[in-house]
This record gives structure tokens, sequence and C-alpha cells, in this order.
């Protein structure tokens, strides 16, 4: 079982053969999306993609010819030259004095995988959608009943102890619990998913899918641990649901400002409904109990009910606290972070 305090481990070295590596020719917009500077030493880690070997840094995959003298999990350091031809990383060999042999508080593959997942559609998301986890379920025999009313949520009583509920069943913190004593309520997303795997037929067409399921939630978990080790918050779960579409949700905290004491949260949210389409909507939370939000809605219709909605989605926050300052309604999806930028009507701020 993979659990939050490995991320403390001390990095399993590189072998010494970077002799004779050759550099690596780094596109002009994937340099700016890494923001590399001349002279810079950066780290990527070997990782397997199917039958080939890639280096990944900063979760962007790079092909790179040396690296099938590696195996995964070794990491790379590499240093950043900037040149008339533009962008190279040149592997730079570490001192023998400091070439260890992987020890038993190493970073396992298995780990460093999860660590460096590249940026891909949640395949959460996609099995929930609605009556995919419930009838998952049925095959947990007895134990069915009672797991369903756990995970599955409706989104017409939705309140906040129903999106508590569902942050604490995510499958994020099973592990912290058992590290600080306490007894789980029962059995979370992730602890379902893996009794799935081991009740269903070794050839089942979904195991591979069951897989991908847990990774996200185990590669989300490592998010956590790594935000609070630069005192940042960040939660990512989805929450399934037996009226609707699942609903992807982050929230996402910088460090406290030490003059303050405060610090801005910002509540990400993605869904795909059958009715209005994708939406996304970020909601940042000031510190005043002042609320900014901007929602992306392809479908103008869709975009439009929101605009009209404006007032009265308004008073309503009122009735907790908060304020809207500002609305705005974008007829478009959300852009990526991995877009660039070019040409009229694309976002800039794509930051969370």
């Amino acid at each position: 079982m993979l659990g939050p305090e490995l991320i403390n481990f001390t990095a399993r070295p590189t072998p010494i053969f970077l002799e004779g590596s050759v550099a690596i020719q780094v596109a002009a917009q994937a340099a700016k999306d890494l923001g590399l500077k001349d002279g810079q030493i950066v780290q990527a880690v070997i990782a397997a993609r199917g039958d080939m070997l890639k280096l990944v840094l900063n979760k962007r995959e790079l092909d790179w010819p040396g690296a099938g003298r590696f195996k995964p999990g070794d990491q790379i350091e590499l240093r950043v030259k900037v040149s008339p031809l533009g962008h190279t990383l040149v592997p730079v060999a570490r001192a023998a004095s400091t070439a260890v042999s992987a020890g038993p508080t190493s970073l396992s593959p298995r780990l460093l995988s999860l660590l460096h997942r590249p940026d891909q559609p949640s395949v959460l998301a996609t099995l929930m959608r609605q009556g995919g986890l419930d009838s998952l379920l049925g095959q947990l025999g007895s134990d069915a009943a009672q797991l369903r009313l756990t995970l599955l949520h409706s989104m017409v009583r939705l309140s906040p102890e129903v999106i508590r509920r569902g942050l604490a069943n995510s499958g994020l913190f099973g592990e912290a619990l058992l590290v600080a004593g306490a007894v789980p309520s029962g059995l979370d997303l992730k602890q379902t998913l893996r009794a799935l795997l081991r009740l269903l037929p070794a050839k089942s067409p979904i195991i591979g899918e069951l897989e991908r399921a847990v990774d996200e939630i185990e590669g989300r978990q490592l998010e956590s641990v790594q935000a609070q080790q630069v005192r940042e918050a960040s939660y990512s779960f989805v929450m399934p649901f037996v009226d609707a579409n699942p609903v992807a949700i982050e929230f996402r905290r910088g460090p406290i400002n030490r003059l303050s004491d405060t610090a801005d949260w910002v509540i990400n949210l993605h869904t795909d409904s059958e009715a209005l389409g994708e939406l996304w909507l970020k909601t940042t939370l000031k510190s005043a109990g002042s609320i900014e939000m901007t929602m992306w809605a392809p479908r103008p219709g869709v975009a439009q009910m929101a605009e009209n909605a404006a007032s009265e989605l308004e008073y309503e926050l009122k009735r907790f606290g908060l304020t809207l300052v500002k609305l705005s309604v974008l007829n478009a999806p959300r852009p990526s972070s991995r877009e660039g930028v070019a040409g009229s009507g694309q976002m800039v701020d794509i930051s969370t």
C-alpha cells in the first residue's frame, strides 16, 4: 500500500554512465512552459511508457536516445544551455563519491512513476459517469448497499456537508488515518476500487481502467503531500453522483502570508453534463469573504443562462456571508496550461 510518508525518502541516484550522452533539443514553447534558464540544473526521471523509455521533466515527456541505458526510476540531472540555436539540455555526470547503490529508503519506480504522471483526462471521471460506479458496486455483494450510500451522492441534495463527506471518502486520507492511529469509518473510494480489483476475473476488460483510477488517486495523494511540504494545500478528487455525472473538484491554497496570516483559496470544478455540456468553474475566495468567479461554457445557450442567473447566485452567496465581487462567463472551453497563447480570444491567465 502506498503511504504518503514515503515521499520524504531519499531518491535513488543515477549510475555513472552519462559519458557520450546526446544533448536534448527543447522546442521554444516547451522551454518557455518549463521556465528553463541558461545554466540552470534541472532533474528529470526515466519512466516507462509502454515498451519505450522516456525522460520526464515536470510532467512533460521528452524523447532521448540515451534513455535506453537506464531503467525506470533513474534520475538524471541536466544543465540548461541557451544558444542562438535554442535551448538544449545536457546530461550532467554525478561525482563518483555520490554514486551509491539504491538502499531500502530509495524511492521506488512505482512512486516515481506516480510523481511524474503526465497530464491526462481523469480516468475516475470517465469510470464514474452516471450509473458507472453503481454497476461496479453490485459486484461487491452484500457490502454494495452500504458503499453506495457512502460513495454516491445526490446532486439535488448537494450541501456543504455532502461535499465534506465526499472529500473524506475520496481516498486521499486512508494512509494518513492509519498512521495517526484513527479508525476509518468505512471503505473509501481507493479501497473500494482495490476491493473490486481483487474480486474481478483476471481477464476482465475493466481491470486496466480500475488500475489507472487507483494510480490517479495515489498521484493526487502525492500532490497533496508535496503541497504541504511548502506550506500550501492541494486536494483534488472526483465526486460521483446517482443523478448526475461526476464532478472533478480541486481545493488549492498558496502559502500563508506571514504578515496577514491569510491566503486565498481557489476552488476548481469540472463536469460534463448531457444537458449542459462541459462546464468549468474557478472560484477564488478572498480572506475578507469576497468571491471572484470565472465560468467556461462552450454552449452559447448555457453561457447566457449563467449570466442571467448572476443576481440569484449573488443572493445565495450572501446567505453564507459571502460577497460576489466579480463573475466572468466565457463562451469557450477552459484553455489548457499546455496550450500556447496566440491569436485573439485566448486567455492569458490560466493559473489556478
